[in-house]
């Protein structure tokens, strides 16, 4: 699960970066609405005439449809949106809702209605003035933008017991806990992320946060490995999974100068690669000096120290996989056992 979710963030961010800095951000209506007059597949501009307004966002990604353009726009990891500024501006903070208010204005284009911008936010914020208010106490409310929020983790499951069928649970019990947990991460797990408000903070995610556990995808994390040992009668071990999670973002923060080898300075550290140490399966992390001048290069591992490489054994290292990294690593450090 943990191997599969690196590998996913790590996708996903490569996707972000491409995706944004190919396409062109809109300022305001007017401008996305010429965008997508040329963008929109004229396939789809068919449906979204058809389409109620409270479904138009069905038709995009990542609410079941595979047009991405207005997501791309809104995204959180969307910085530099002109758009999103604007509509936050105009009091539409909710990504899902600055989705909606867009296709709407299109939508009414395509049929040669024109639209009034000031019609279209209205109840959209007055659903995010109700929102604001909810914030106040969200870390102790019982239910945020109406869903009920769980207490705490044996709260999940009867949550998710109700969600699912028999069906449907004894297929869960019949994988492993990594096919689960590392199926459903973008899917249900997104959905516990986003629904729960473990990004925005409920008393959910306060009791994780109580527990030292801080990321979304760590607490989602959390909850789909034990749901998977709850179904399966196996020990929950929930301060083993919370020590791993601790550990793994132990090691893979970047050295600090303070700890650097006698006489170095300003090292940079742009590349690491991840591993675990097969006994005790403890998550490590071995951080590459990306700014050298000779050809020695710096090495960083949280467990065995520091190391000073020749060309030939960096090769060597970054030749390696996930499974056989330790292996290399204590040969490297001539602690191999």
């Amino acid at each position: 699960m943990r191997l599969l979710l690196l590998i996913i963030l790590t996708f996903l961010f490569l996707i972000v970066q491409v995706s944004f800095g190919q396409r062109k951000t809109p300022k305001d209506f007017a401008d996305a609405i010429t965008i997508l007059q040329t963008d929109c597949p004229d396939s789809l501009k068919l449906i979204i005439k058809k389409t109620a307004n409270d479904s138009l966002i069905k038709l995009c990604y990542p609410w079941s449809g595979d047009y991405k353009t207005v997501f791309e726009w809104t995204s959180i990891d969307n910085k530099k949106s002109k758009i999103k500024k604007y509509l936050i501006d105009k009091g539409i903070s909710s990504n899902q809702h600055q989705n909606a208010v867009i296709l709407i204005a299109f939508k009414k284009t395509l049929l040669g209605e024109g639209f009034d911008e000031d019609k279209i936010l209205l109840p959209y914020q007055i659903i995010e003035n109700k929102w604001a208010k909810e914030d106040k106490v969200r870390l102790t409310t019982d239910s945020l933008r109406g869903v009920y929020i769980p207490k705490d983790l044996e709260d999940c499951f009867k949550q998710i017991d109700t969600f699912w069928s028999d069906s449907t649970e004894t297929k869960i019990k019949q994988s492993t806990e990594d096919e689960f947990s590392g199926g459903a991460h973008m899917g249900f797990g997104m959905w516990m992320r986003n629904n729960w408000q473990l990004w925005g903070g409920s008393r959910l995610s306060k009791y994780f946060n109580e527990k030292g556990i801080y990321h979304p995808d760590d607490m989602s994390g959390i909850i789909l490995d034990s749901y998977h040992r709850h179904l399966t009668g196996k020990e929950i071990n929930l301060q083993q999974q919370i020590d791993y999670y601790s550990a793994y973002w132990k090691v893979n923060k970047e050295p600090s100068e303070d700890i650097y080898p006698k006489g170095e300075k300003k090292l940079e550290f742009n590349t690491k690669q991840v591993y675990n140490l097969k006994q005790g399966n403890i998550p490590a992390c071995v951080h590459i000096q990306s700014n050298s001048k000779t050809d020695k290069v710096w090495i960083y591992d949280y467990h065995f120290g520091w190391k000073q490489l020749s060309e030939e054994e960096l090769r060597k290292l970054k030749t390696t996989t996930y499974e056989n990294r330790e292996d290399t690593i204590k040969k490297i450090f001539e602690k191999q056992e």
